[in-house]
């Protein structure tokens, strides 16, 4: 049969066009915007943009959509975040069959050929750990939103689509101006961040740190997880001491200093996959934007939710 036939790349990529076509179908009905009726084109680019979680966006999310277009967006999301060829096993899995070997063998190959788990495994932990992390997530921001006077029902919402958004590193949000309005509540920037990071630094990382601290004894992490986590944090620290000096004066100014530091922060973990922000990105120097550019072309880590040429990389580079 053709499907047999198919390398895995092919069937990857097919899986993401029928994501994207299903999901500009569903945005495009009536019922899907508040206008009862987006454009086949406008809707063709926000599932484009949902699957491939890159956050770009031609209409505002908040506004434009009601709430069906906005389940269709988070779920345009999670499926992309996950990966589609991931979710269709999980789902094989939640139903009690069997994958197929080959399909066990595309998802072991999306994630490297070095894993030393069965692929039913890999897949139950990713969804586990990625739904615990999107929970964890979406509890605190609505803790956040419901100090900020929101009501109970709105902050649920808020929080878990902006918990997903994040964890899988989309940066669609509700607010027009993303998360400018919120860049002093510490809760909501740090739930933020964490999820970012979380979600791109890569599930093989993770699940071999969790492995690490169930049985710490006569075990070490890989020279990979070693590479992603010193990455990270020294993108994580640069960028953000870059932000700071450069825009302390400009963008910044005004702010007080524990504002100014938590920006500076949120914009260096955002930048290089997610896409959210605290400050008006106009108002930034041509120094900070080159700055954030080469955030964004290091981007995530492999396994991840997030795109770029992948903090790996830039460590050998560098080595």
């Amino acid at each position: 049969m053709l499907y047999h036939r198919l390398r895995s790349g092919a069937l990857l990529a097919l899986s993401y066009l029928w994501a994207v076509v299903l999901g500009s179908l569903l945005l495009w009905l009536p019922w899907s915007s508040e206008t009862g009726g987006l454009s086949l084109v406008d809707a063709l680019f926000t599932a484009t943009s949902a699957v491939c979680v890159t956050g770009l966006t031609v209409v505002d999310t908040g506004s434009a959509f009601t709430v069906f277009g906005k389940s269709v967006i988070l779920l345009l999301i999670q499926a992309g975040g996950l990966g589609i060829m991931t979710f269709s096993v999980l789902m094989a899995l939640a139903i009690g069959r069997m994958p197929a070997l080959r399909d066990r063998w595309v998802i072991e190959s999306m994630f490297g050929g070095n894993i030393k788990i069965q692929a039913w495994d890999l897949v139950k932990s990713i969804a586990v750990f990625t739904f615990i992390c999107e929970a964890a997530g979406a509890v605190l921001l609505c803790v956040g939103w419901l100090n900020a006077g929101y009501p109970l029902g709105e902050a649920l919402w808020y929080g878990l689509f902006h918990s997903v958004s994040a964890f899988c590193n989309a940066g669609f949000a509700f607010f027009p101006d993303s998360f400018e309005g919120f860049r002093g509540d510490l809760v909501v920037n740090l739930t933020v961040c964490g999820l970012i990071i979380l979600g791109g630094i890569g599930f093989l990382v993770l699940y071999e740190l969790a492995g690490f601290f169930r049985s710490p004894i006569n075990r070490r992490v890989s020279l990979n997880t070693r590479l992603v986590l010193w990455t990270t944090l020294v993108l994580l620290a640069a960028g953000a001491v870059g932000i700071y000096l450069l825009e302390a004066n400009n963008a910044l100014q005004g702010m007080p200093l524990g504002q100014k530091l938590l920006a500076s922060f949120f914009q260096s973990a955002t930048a290089r996959t997610a896409g959210f922000n605290t400050v008006n990105i106009a108002y930034l120097g041509n120094a900070t934007i080159l700055l954030l550019m080469l955030l964004m072309f290091v981007g995530a880590s492999p396994g991840s939710c997030g795109g770029g040429i992948r903090t790996t990389s830039l460590a050998l580079l560098i080595a």
